[in-house]
Formats: C-alpha cells, structure tokens, sequence
C-alpha cells in the first residue's frame, strides 16, 4: 500500500467513542501504527495490533506524543492549549479535528454546543499546527442515542417531524479522517461531511420502521411539549438550541454534498446501509 506520509504513529484521541472507534480499526486494519487513547485504557477495545495510552486532552503526558506524526482530536471541552503545545514540540505533521456544523450554523452556532466547538477550533488555529476540521452532519446514531425507547414503545413524539437532515454513517466519517491522517492530498482546512440524501425526521422513522419490520407512529409536539419530554441528560439550553435549528430550517431540503465520495473515492452509505447494519441496536 503506498503511503504519501512516511511511517510514523497515528494518535487516535477519544479511542472509546463511536467514531474513534471505528477510525482505529480501519488504521490498524491497513497496516498503520495506532496509539488509541482515553482517560482509562481499562475497558478500552480496540484490535490487537494497535497500543493504548492514557491520555487526558486537558492535563496531557508529553509522553504520548513520542513517534506521532499525525493525530486525530476528539473534542474536549476544556483546555487543550497543553496537549496542542506538547503536538507542536513533538513535530506533530497534521491535526484532524472532529467538530460539529453547529459552529457555524446560523441559528446554533451562538448556542451553547457551537460556542464549545469553537472554542476548540479556535485553540487548534492559534497552535499553528496544519489541520483540516471535520463537520460530519446528522450522525445515524442519533435515533439510537434519542428515541431507542419511544423506537421500542412504538411511537416517536417529534416537535418537527418535517425537519429534513442529512444522515452520515459513521463508517464515512471514520473512512475520510483515516484519508486525511494517512496521506495529504485532501487537507483542506474544513470538510463538510454529509449523508447522500435529504430525509425528514418522519421518513427517518419510517426507515427504521422498515428495517425492524414493525410499524412506528409519529406524534406530532408543540416545542414546549418537546422541552418538557427531553431525556434526563439532554441539558435544556441544548435542546433548546437544537428545536430552534429545526424550527429554522422547517421542511427546506438538508444540504447534501460529494465529500466523502471525492476523498475516498466511493458514494456516502445511505441511512438505509446503517439500519442493516445496526438495526439490533434498538
């Protein structure tokens, strides 16, 4: 396989998570040195060829960064001036951040989730280290994380069943950072990543009624009713944030683009290829 980056370790932060997971498994699958890390390796899975470290973004041990030459950044909330420092001491080659479009978004972006995501753009930029920011859309582990339970009882209580998304799998956003931590023909300073369609919430349900063989009613909310109803760990400024998006966009088509086809040369899954892939998870 060639290699426009010379050997050298990939540093994959937030190892644990649904995205750094699976960009370590991809790495370490076509031969690549990983060094998976998180605050506790302990229950960390990843495959056999790759190393774990800890690693905490916010009071980081220089000693991680030793034989890195590219790193992936897992966002943080917090300081990360000290892991970005030890980055730019290390020669780190290029940095692949994970962000959120609610950075920019015209409503979100002066909300609570865009304001942490630019924090964290902002510190990258002022480190001078070269980067390219990462903007995956409507992630399809959104339904799992959201409605499992309403998916289960059979019906999902939606405030704007018309509000149409974008669904990336997230094997594409895996695929794409893997692209940009390897070689350096696609390092642009941001990638917005979507999905290949524009669905409403409505048709999201019916997908996943269909991948499940079983019927799924959706039930229309005030925004109120919505904020009342939010799970326990949604905070409310958040959710609040995120009906104003969807009260913003009302049943306007998602924007869809070709950026995961032009990096990795193959058409973005649609959400129908991750319900196949995942549907046991509800």
């Amino acid at each position: 396989m060639h290699h426009d980056s010379a050997a050298g370790t990939i540093l994959v932060t937030g190892a644990r998570g649904n995205i750094g997971s699976r960009l370590t498994a991809r790495l370490a699958a076509t031969g690549h040195r990983v060094r998976a890390t998180a605050r506790d390796t302990a229950s960390l899975d990843v495959p056999a060829s790759a190393e774990t470290a800890e690693l905490d973004l916010t009071d980081p041990d220089p000693e991680v960064l030793q034989g890195v030459r590219t790193a992936f950044l897992y966002p943080a909330f917090g300081d990360i001036t000290g892991f970005l420092d030890a980055a730019g001491r290390a020669g780190l080659e290029h940095l692949v951040l994970l962000s959120s479009p609610a950075a920019y978004d015209p409503v979100e972006h002066a909300g609570p989730i865009g304001a942490a995501h630019q924090a964290i753009e902002a510190a990258v930029r002022d480190s001078g280290l070269s980067h390219t920011v990462l903007y995956p859309s409507w992630l399809a582990t959104n339904p799992a994380r959201d409605w499992a339970e309403q998916i289960r009882a059979g019906s999902v209580a939606l405030a704007h069943p018309e509000w149409r998304i974008n669904p990336i799998h997230l094997d594409d956003i895996a695929e794409v950072a893997a692209e940009l931590l390897v070689r350096e023909r696609f390092r642009g300073r941001s990638l917005i990543l979507t999905g290949p369609e524009s669905l409403s919430q409505r048709e999201v349900v019916a997908q996943i009624a269909a991948s499940l063989g079983t019927p799924i009613a959706v039930e229309e909310l005030t925004p109120e009713q919505a904020l009342a109803a939010r799970p326990a760990w949604f905070p409310e400024a958040m959710f609040a944030s995120l009906m104003a998006v969807a009260a913003n966009f009302g049943d306007r088509p998602a924007t869809v683009n070709n950026n995961v086809e032009r990096v990795t040369g193959r058409p973005a899954r649609p959400f129908a290829e991750w319900l196949r892939d995942r549907s046991p998870g509800f």
